[in-house]
């Protein structure tokens, strides 16, 4: 025994007590993602969650209110609290100010294609026919945009037309995917691209004109896109995304040094 050596303890996080607001609060949140109350549902009054924690009526009141900020919930005047359909918009749109550069923009444009990619996979197993659809719709408004765009290319007017019916395109590919942290992720990210497909598209439109192609015979990605996903082909709705996402150079348009 004498030779036996004392093991050091190893490392461990500091013991930390959470305040009865945190676990009010923290019970609250588990039962709502459990399913005890869903997106709609009333959930009980401030005295009532006092009566079942055991706990005062402030410390209910400041766990619903940081439930109210988190966006789990919302409390109507005279009505009381209801559960929120949860999403992660809201966050995601405050923080993309923080990735609107130039370096973090091309982090973005490498997210944007991993997320467009695994959507365009999903959405091949699992789009309906009416998703299909609206792909569809979506597709006729951009192409139109785009033509008009060709004829009048110094019209900004019509540049945000194109831009806003190309969001609307890739949003409805990632919708098709059926996954909502999907969605909520490619909000932010749509955010953020915006300012780069407007060069993209002033740009390559910009060529078209000068090479004297005619808007009616585009040999357009997105049509390429739609094409795969009606088809199933996973390998063509990889080629047109890089394309697209300008990840890979389209001939002609694109000039990658």
């Amino acid at each position: 025994m004498e030779n036996e050596r004392v093991r050091p303890a190893r490392k461990r996080q500091k013991i930390t007590r959470m305040s009865v607001v945190d676990q009010v609060c923290a019970s609250i949140k588990q039962d709502i993602a459990d399913g005890v109350w869903k997106a709609g549902d009333k959930i009980p009054s401030e005295g009532e969650f006092a009566e079942l924690f055991g706990v005062n009526r402030l410390s209910v009141r400041m766990a619903l209110q940081k439930l109210s900020t988190l966006g789990i919930i919302e409390t109507r005047v005279g009505e009381g609290s209801f559960v929120r359909s949860f999403s992660l918009r809201p966050f995601l749109s405050e923080i993309a100010v923080f990735y609107d550069d130039d370096e973090k923009y091309r982090e973005v444009q490498q997210l944007r294609n991993l997320l467009e990619g695994e959507c365009m996979n999903l959405a091949i197993q699992y789009a309906t026919e009416e998703e299909k659809a609206r792909l569809h719709e979506l597709l006729e408004q951009y192409n139109a945009d785009t033509k008009e765009f060709h004829r009048n290319i110094d019209d900004q007017e019509l540049l945000d037309r194109v831009v806003d019916a190309d969001l609307a395109f890739h949003y409805q590919v990632v919708k098709m995917g059926h996954n909502s942290l999907y969605k909520d992720v490619y909000f932010m990210v749509q955010q953020l691209i915006r300012r780069h497909i407007a060069h993209m598209v002033s740009t390559r439109t910009h060529r078209r004109v000068e090479a004297g192609l005619s808007p009616d015979a585009m040999d357009d990605t997105h049509i390429r896109i739609y094409e795969s996903i009606v088809h199933g082909d996973a390998e063509a709705a990889r080629r047109a995304r890089e394309e697209v996402l300008g990840i890979v150079p389209v001939h002609g348009m694109d000039v990658f040094d």
